[in-house]
């Protein structure tokens, strides 16, 4: 699971271009998504890393709107793939 999250941060900061955060400096229970998250990333960041998630890792956000809760953090997301890919 380590590596699948730090794998996520790379992913993270590569797809939404953040050159001024390392995958490193990026806590595993950080909030990614809110208006106090220091990254800063916004519903379109959101957007963006879904479908490089979806692609890279080959599964599948629902369309119920569930998605969001999966974006809460890196541990977050790492679980999410974790069980989508079963």
């Amino acid at each position: 699971m380590r590596e699948l999250r730090d794998e996520l941060k790379q992913l993270i900061v590569t797809t939404l271009h953040l050159s001024n955060v390392k995958p490193e400096e990026i806590d595993d229970s950080e909030l990614l998504f809110s208006p106090d998250a220091r990254l800063g990333l916004d519903s379109l960041a959101a957007l963006e890393l879904l479908s490089e998630i979806e692609f890279v890792y080959k599964v599948r956000f629902g369309d119920d709107g569930s998605a969001r809760q999966h974006f809460r953090s890196v541990s977050t997301l790492a679980d999410f793939v974790a069980s989508a890919r079963g």
